[in-house]
């Protein structure tokens, strides 16, 4: 779990201590709030788009039914966000309000909370990769996606910028589209600038080392064994249909992103909550 100074978070993302019109957005805003609980085992997990997100939730419907689940006899690997093994209330809790109306809040200060992240330029390909590139070829329903920007990554890069900036300011996007809630910063997401102190986090870059920290996590609050060392043998032996780290096109765009100062700079502008709540290393811009 990271262990941060609140002080020096607030100093850094003060726009009145910075120059405000230098492009960053320094604001923690709450865009959406997505959770998926397991109330046997008294757990709640924060959905985060692009930080393997599809599995957990197929891990937290395990925690959920652990019976039925099983029955179904499939691996944690194989279903996608669309046909997700529950997706119903308690399982599913898409706001904070009813989260602390299930749980009984603030009575109840049993369950625990986790996170996982992701760096962001990593998190960012990752996304642009399955959402404007992968369901456009596979689907002519999206061919429509990222804007209407089609591969362009500039035009994306502009528009998810700008809608950002317009959220951060005012606190108002309408309509919310499926690319703001798998782009915009995770710091934005169930309230972490009021309640990150709750959350044990855990971090994607090293994927090995991710599957060996759940499990540890998971032993220590009172997950069965049979059901860890399934989730273990499903994510080391099995993997994700959108997944975006071996795809050819991956190299060429991140190539094109890291020769383009302006697009890595606005990036990191719209990012630069996360790089300092999750105490991210920020990219070299020469």
């Amino acid at each position: 779990m990271l262990v941060y100074d609140k002080r020096i978070i607030k100093f850094f993302l003060n726009p009145f201590i910075f120059n405000s019109k230098d492009g960053k957005l320094r604001y923690i805003r709450n865009f959406n709030a997505d959770y998926r609980v397991a109330p046997n085992n008294k757990l709640i997990y924060c959905m985060n788009t692009k930080s393997m997100s599809t599995v957990m939730e197929e891990i937290m419907c395990l925690f959920y039914n652990p019976k039925l689940y099983l029955k179904k006899n499939i691996s944690l690997t194989e279903k996608m966000y669309d046909y997700m093994t529950c997706s119903s209330p308690p399982a599913v809790l898409n706001n904070r309000k009813k989260l602390r109306n299930f749980i009984n809040y603030p009575n109840n200060k049993k369950y625990h909370y986790y996170f996982i992240v992701r760096d962001p330029i990593d998190r960012f390909l990752s996304g642009f990769l399955d959402k404007c590139v992968r369901e456009r070829i596979n689907s002519k329903n999206k061919v429509s996606q990222c804007h209407g920007c089609g591969y362009d990554i500039e035009c994306f890069i502009n528009e998810i910028y700008r809608r950002a900036k317009i959220f951060h300011d005012t606190g108002f996007l309408f309509p919310k589209t499926m690319e703001d809630y798998h782009f915009m910063p995770q710091s934005w997401k169930c309230h972490m600038n009021e309640e990150k102190e709750k959350y044990t986090i855990f971090y994607y870059t090293n994927k090995t080392k991710l599957y060996s920290d759940l499990d540890a996590y998971y032993k220590k609050i009172g997950i069965s064994k049979y059901l860890r060392d399934k989730i273990q043998h499903d994510l080391r032996n099995n993997y994700t249909e959108h997944k975006t780290f071996d795809s050819p096109l991956r190299g060429m765009f991140e190539n094109y992103l890291k020769g383009d100062k302006d697009l890595m700079k606005k990036l990191v502008n719209l990012y630069y909550t996360d790089y300092i709540m999750f105490n991210f290393s920020f990219p070299k811009i020469d």
